[in-house]
């Protein structure tokens, strides 16, 4: 199994401890404990590389929501489970919140990228809710034991706002269901080091009825507004205040730059 290399930073380990009977002060030069290692930061391409030379891509231990009404959104999910096995050989779990997770597309960027798409596929693993209770159950109750049995390195939450602007759910219980979620998933993110993607409708950015949109921006790492306007999607990561272009291209074309054949 091939991984890429990880950057890893090491503290430097020098304990000065006072000792009872003196105030004799003892060195101990080059001792690290576990707190003195830093966990290695790993980073998912979106398979867009405007994206990712924006972001640097979707580092593990953080939360990153894609908003906005850019055609591209409805397929970074696909191009994360596929960039997650092919470079690191690992699963991806997949939320679907909103009928949006398509094996079929997945096996057609595995496909695009040379790569066998029964293997690939065999490494994503879906869930769908229909409502938000059911998605509620399956963060609250289920999605820790799935993360422990299979460890992955990617979580995707497909249409993440959707099932909390459903109208038989009272507006106070939909605010504190999202809350709760947002909070179990940001403590697993981190503590298993996850790349986890949320990404909204692709149609528009996410309302704030309800305040959805403000308990989300607070909740999760950062933020990329992806708005779709003629032939060009502007990109902004709102949280780290920088932004960028993406020209439209034919449907499904890929660069060579997108197999690695050109820097």
């Amino acid at each position: 199994m091939a991984f890429l290399p990880l950057r890893l930073i090491l503290l430097k380990g020098v304990i000065i401890v006072e000792m009872d009977l003196s105030t004799q002060l003892i060195e101990k030069p080059n001792f690290m404990t576990s707190k003195d290692i830093l966990k290695p930061i790993i980073v998912l391409m979106s398979g867009i590389r405007e994206l990712d030379d924006l972001t640097s891509g979707f580092k593990s231990g953080e939360i990153t929501f894609i908003d906005g009404d850019s055609r591209l959104i409805s397929n970074i999910p696909n191009q994360v489970c596929v960039n997650t096995y092919h470079m690191f050989h690992a699963n991806t779990v997949y939320i679907d919140g909103g009928i949006c997770a398509d094996p079929y597309r997945i096996s057609e960027y595995a496909r695009r990228m040379e790569m066998d798409q029964k293997e690939v596929l065999e490494h994503v693993l879906i869930s769908r809710a229909f409502t938000v209770y059911q998605m509620t159950t399956l963060i609250q109750e289920r999605l820790e034991d799935i993360i422990d049995r299979y460890k992955p390195m990617a979580l995707i939450v497909g249409r993440f706002p959707n099932l909390y602007f459903d109208s038989d759910v009272a507006s106070r219980e939909a605010q504190v269901l999202l809350r709760n979620n947002l909070y179990k998933i940001k403590d697993i993110t981190k503590r298993y080091d996850l790349v986890t993607v949320f990404t909204n409708f692709g149609r528009s950015v996410v309302s704030n009825f309800r305040n959805v949109r403000d308990i989300l921006f607070d909740g999760v790492d950062e933020v990329i507004l992806m708005r779709q306007s003629n032939l060009i999607t502007r990109v902004k990561a709102i949280k780290k205040g920088v932004s960028t272009m993406i020209l439209a291209r034919a449907n499904g074309q890929l660069r060579l730059c997108d197999f690695g054949l050109v820097m």
